[in-house]
């Protein structure tokens, strides 16, 4: 699949909680407690509740840390589309997740348990 697609079915992540932040040499999965998980292979991004950028994702030689940790444990509250380039989940926190397909030979993400690769 090719470009976010506006029925992406990420509803059922609201009302669930981030229960890991994994990091791999392939990306970060965001692992939540029932809905399932969403393995980043390309870009993301996650801001504060005023917009200021606290991660994103970068090659693993320019990065000191990740700042991901701030929204573990925090229950997803809202989620929105910006099709094709991306999709948003906004945390109990105020932080908003951004996952965008920015890889168009590859795959950007995949929502498990469900096999979508887009």
């Amino acid at each position: 699949m090719h470009g976010v697609p506006a029925d992406l079915p990420i509803q059922r992540f609201v009302g669930d909680a981030l229960f890991q932040a994994c990091v791999g040499m392939d990306g970060v999965h965001f692992v939540f407690g029932r809905a399932g998980s969403i393995c980043v292979y390309g870009h993301w991004e996650l801001r504060d509740a005023a917009g200021g950028l606290v991660d994103q994702s970068q090659e693993h030689v320019q990065r000191d840390c990740y700042r991901i940790h701030v929204i573990l444990n925090a229950d997803v509250t809202a989620y929105s589309f910006d099709p094709p380039h991306s999709f948003e989940l906004t945390f109990s926190t105020g932080h908003r997740l951004t996952i965008y397909d920015d890889t168009p030979m590859y795959e950007s993400f995949a929502i498990q348990p469900d096999d979508i690769y887009v």
